[in-house]
């Protein structure tokens, strides 16, 4: 039963990363200007890393406390801590664009995205096998 549960739950973290990042994202930045398209951006991605990190937090402390194989556990550990750390980062993030620092924005930026593929890619690797 928890088998089945860990990957829906794995099904619905790479459903959303996909779903924001291929359709939501793009269709905001193409749609909307700069200006309007910030603001839906910055009230999605707390959300969205939120959830997945609460979901990540969830399952491990599920399958911590059943016999339950320690690539799942790691995967859903790394979840948990990349979600929390691109929730966190976000300010900084925010205030870096706001005030023209793309060095420092570009970097934030390659954080979040960098540990967001990451936990898409284990999620898939969980589905998968």
């Amino acid at each position: 039963m928890l088998e089945s549960i860990n990957i829906l739950l794995s099904g619905i973290i790479v459903g959303m990363i996909v779903f924001q990042s291929a359709i939501i994202a793009p269709t905001i930045f193409t749609t909307l200007d700069e200006q309007n398209a910030g603001k839906i951006i910055r009230n999605i991605f707390p959300k969205l890393f939120k959830f997945i990190a609460f979901l990540g937090l969830y399952m491990l402390t599920t399958l911590i406390f059943i016999s339950s194989s320690y690539n799942e556990q790691i995967v859903y550990a790394f979840t948990f801590i990349f979600m929390t750390i691109n929730f966190l980062i976000i300010p900084a993030t925010n205030k870096s664009r706001d005030e023209g620092d793309d060095k420092k924005f570009k970097f934030l930026h390659t954080v979040s995205v960098v540990t967001t593929m990451l936990v898409l890619i284990a999620h898939s690797y969980l589905i998968i096998f």
